[in-house]
């Protein structure tokens, strides 16, 4: 499916695994020298968010690929997969509220419809900008140099989706606030957070494969963080119960996380249809 990876490109791969491990460190210690900043939105913070996107912009521009990076939107004949960027995490959490619901382990604090619309969309935006360098630099130039490795499905999603947790090892560690640590240490968020991303890696890997593009990846990515992670987090207007959440928290919980990599594998086998109907043409 893919040309075989030359040296160059083994070397590529390689520096990219590598600053991108490293980021957080190098934001980390920037965060040590320039003390006195805003807590949760330091330098170091912003060094560690872009660096990996702008590590794969200049490896790109080197090796004079730019065009393999799914910046071209692809809207004729993708509509419906970006519907699926729009709707997917919405409609999980909708199935995690259900359940939980049934089973009496729902809590609703005060909703304020209005402002609360306002506030989704906003975040929603605000997101779009952020996931930018996170999705171009993971689905626009991760993916693409694994995928010459020839590896199967399996291990693609398994290490794009492992070098993607362990970039938020430093985020975790050290520059997510204390207020969001009340119920996990720091470590078992990294492990989840691992855990987590490895799960969602086939859904954001078959999203770039359908459409050759990284915006619908942008987009699934901005709502996740604009519906479930503002709801449930944010501004903590839903909860789930202790005894429920493991199974049942939108973000993080197991039922949630199978939806979100079964319909991953559901993506994959509609590409691999298409693959083939191309092929027998």
């Amino acid at each position: 499916m893919n040309e075989k990876m030359s040296k160059r490109d083994k070397i590529t791969l390689a520096i990219f695994v590598f600053i991108t491990i490293t980021a957080g460190v190098f934001g980390y210690l920037l965060d040590q020298v320039l003390i006195e900043q805003p807590e949760g939105n330091s330098l170091g913070m912003g060094l560690w968010l872009v660096l990996p996107f702008l590590t794969g912009i200049v490896l790109r521009i080197i090796n004079k690929d730019m065009k393999q990076m799914g910046v071209h939107p692809n809207f004729k004949h993708n509509l419906k997969w970006y519907a699926v960027a729009v709707f997917v995490f919405p409609s999980i959490m909708m199935i995690s509220i259900i359940v939980a619901k049934i089973a009496g382990g729902l809590i609703v604090g005060e909703i304020e419809s209005s402002a609360l619309f306002v506030l989704m969309v906003t975040i929603f935006f605000a997101n779009c900008i952020k996931n930018i360098f996170e999705e171009f630099a993971w689905r626009g130039c991760l993916v693409p140099y694994l995928e010459k490795t020839g590896m199967n499905d399996w291990c693609l999603y398994f290490s794009s989706g492992l070098i993607w947790g362990m970039w938020h090892i430093t985020y975790y560690m050290f520059f997510l606030l204390d207020e969001y640590f009340t119920e996990i240490s720091r470590p078992m968020m990294v492990v989840v957070g691992i855990v987590l991303m490895i799960f969602w890696s086939p859904l954001f890997v078959e999203l770039r494969r359908l459409t050759k593009s990284v915006w619908p990846c942008v987009i699934l990515h901005s709502m996740e963080d604009a519906v479930p992670t503002m709801l449930f987090v944010t501004a903590n207007v839903l909860q789930i119960k202790e005894t429920y959440s493991v199974m049942l928290d939108p973000i993080s919980g197991i039922l949630p996380t199978a939806l979100v990599f079964f319909t991953g594998l559901g993506l994959r086998k509609c590409r691999m249809k298409r693959e083939t109907d191309v092929s027998e043409k």
